[in-house]
């Protein structure tokens, strides 16, 4: 097998679970305290 080829498909697999790694981190950062007062709200409305 081509060796060139070999590395230019590992490397796009690795470029793409690396940007896939970054967005989620990214996503969570920015989301995470709005998904938490959601869940808290859904929360106190089952309590009710």
């Amino acid at each position: 097998m081509n060796t060139g080829v070999l590395i230019l498909f590992v490397n796009a697999i690795v470029t793409t679970l690396i940007s896939s790694a970054v967005v989620i981190w990214i996503l969570k950062k920015e989301y995470l305290p709005t998904i938490k007062k959601l869940e808290a709200d859904m929360r106190s409305k089952e309590g009710d």
